[in-house]
């Protein structure tokens, strides 16, 4: 989870108090005497970062020389007031150079250690900016096996190549680099050159639940020099995703550990996702399996009412979601919403 605000350490906070302190010195925008009148706060939030890195904007453009900069710098704070402006900029480079240069020696920091926390308050900004790390899920991709488009699931592309490559473009439109991917199984027919080509391609931190036709590229002792690629590669795996356990297998489990756990409010807490089926008669019956057992009722040494089983495995089929890694809520609805149409 990304923090919404900035901790400065108690370095940092003076050398941001002096920075100000410089700035409004040379511009003439206060009353203030000394860099301790300048009230400063430990901890500043995203507004407060943005306005300090005008400021530090400024002052590495005084610093570096950079009159260009400083002109810049200067133009943008003409809205600001009489007391700001392009005028200004003639004799600000000396100026701010002296009391920087001053402050620096009195409260015993280095240049480095100012344009660290620059750095750093930069560094914040873009991680805000940048959407929140996800765990998406997608089963079944078959990358380079030409035969799907004619055969079993049909998918309709005329090459293997226009399938590939409408499947990187839906990936990628989804997927960030800050995202995680848990693919489970048949990820590519293809030897390993081929699928190391796809994997880097694709955006994300990817880690592979082997599926049965996966077997070619990952039994090429070659591509143990790509393993990186995959983050990880197993059979089978248990996660946690929003507090709740997920259970990761090519293959549909049925009984799945957790099967029968719930919250307070009676909401899953365990979710069992796969693939292998495809959208084909072996989903149909999974399909029967989990729709009578959620019509089953069940006591338990936690329920002593009999309470339907949560039955809850889930098909991540990529042409379930259009060839897209999804959430597990995303994954959730998709399931819902598919089953809504079967039953009607």
């Amino acid at each position: 989870m990304r923090n919404q605000e900035f901790a400065l350490k108690e370095k940092e906070t003076g050398i941001l108090r002096d920075v100000c302190y410089a700035r409004m010195s040379i511009m003439n925008a206060g009353k203030v005497r000394a860099p301790e009148e300048i009230p400063m706060h430990r901890q500043l939030s995203m507004i407060a970062v943005r306005q300090a890195m005008e400021v530090f904007n400024f002052f590495c453009c005084a610093w570096t020389g950079n009159v260009e900069g400083v002109r810049r710098q200067a133009a943008v704070q003409e809205s600001m007031g009489p007391h700001a402006g392009g005028q200004y900029y003639e004799g600000m480079i000396g100026a701010y150079r002296a009391i920087m240069a001053e402050q620096m020696r009195t409260d015993n920091y280095s240049e480095e250690d100012v344009y660290h926390l620059q750095r750093r308050m930069q560094g914040f900004i873009k991680a805000q900016k940048a959407p929140a790390p996800r765990t998406l899920y997608i089963a079944d991709c078959h990358f380079y096996h030409g035969r799907l488009n004619t055969e079993m699931d049909r998918r309709g592309f005329a090459s293997v190549e226009e399938m590939n490559e409408h499947m990187i473009r839906q990936w990628n439109a989804k997927v960030t680099s800050g995202d995680t991917v848990y693919i489970l199984g048949d990820f590519s027919l293809a030897g390993s050159v081929q699928t190391s080509g796809i994997l880097e391609s694709l955006n994300g931190q990817k880690h592979l639940i082997i599926g049965n036709h996966d077997g070619r590229y990952l039994k090429d002792k070659t591509f143990e020099d790509r393993a990186p690629l995959f983050r990880s590669r197993q059979h089978y795996a248990e996660i946690r995703d929003k507090g709740r356990t997920v259970i990761l297998s090519h293959y549909p489990v049925f009984s799945y550990k957790g099967q029968y756990r719930k919250d307070g409010e009676g909401r899953p807490l365990t979710y069992m996702l796969y693939g292998h089926v495809h959208n084909t008669h072996d989903e149909r019956l999974v399909n029967r399996f989990i729709m009578e057992t959620r019509a089953t009722s069940v006591t338990s040494r936690y329920r002593p009412e009999p309470e339907p089983i949560p039955c809850e495995m889930i098909n991540c089929f990529c042409m379930f979601s259009d060839y897209q890694p999804m959430t597990l809520d995303e994954w959730i609805e998709i399931d819902r919403n598919r089953r809504e149409g079967m039953n009607g």
